[in-house]
């Protein structure tokens, strides 16, 4: 019996985490994605890779008041941010952010918008998701004016992720950076 419950609850459960944390075809995690409007977590990725501005906001605010979390707040208002390209919002909520990879990421993102690049890249050194670090490596380059290496680095972080950070990824370089998509 527990055998069977437990083949029931994997077999309906594994679709999902599959969709969420490993597929990598773009319409399927499109498809995923869209089904996800009544789970405002997930249905905010799709709002901002799609650059559906006010619906983005208006659920934000949703989330922002929903939780109480400061962590959580944080991580939704900087990846918010980061679509807007506000660093003075991702600032304002770094310290929010526990120590750790994502605040590295997000510290990075901001000193490359700032100019900061020497800070930036030694930031890059400490990250260890190889899409975290590309995808900052894409940017300090972009901002030196070396697109060639920009589009190498960008097609190498879209590459290495998978699920819906492969998606967002992906809806963002089709936006700025098409040629990293190039033949594939």
């Amino acid at each position: 019996m527990f055998i069977i419950v437990f083949v029931l609850v994997f077999s309906s459960f594994a679709p999902y985490f599959y969709s969420l944390l490993r597929e990598t075809r773009i319409n399927r995690l499109e498809q995923f994605l869209i089904k996800q409007q009544k789970n405002p977590n997930l249905y905010l990725c799709y709002l901002m890779a799609n650059n559906r501005t006010t619906e983005a906001e208006a659920l934000l605010e949703k989330l922002l008041a929903k939780h109480k979390n400061p962590t959580r707040k944080a991580l939704y208002t900087a990846m918010y941010a980061v679509h807007q390209k506000n660093t003075a919002a991702i600032r304002n909520v770094l310290t929010d952010l526990p120590a750790g990879q994502f605040r590295s990421y997000y510290e990075a993102v901001v000193c490359v918008w700032e100019g900061n690049l020497e800070e930036a890249s030694r930031l890059t050194a400490t990250l260890s998701k190889p899409w975290m670090r590309d995808i900052v490596l894409s940017e300090i380059e972009l901002s030196k004016g070396n697109r060639h290496e920009a589009i190498a680095y960008a097609r190498q972080a879209w590459l290495a992720c998978r699920g819906l950070q492969r998606y967002v990824s992906y809806k963002t370089y089709e936006r700025d950076l098409p040629e990293a998509l190039t033949g594939s």
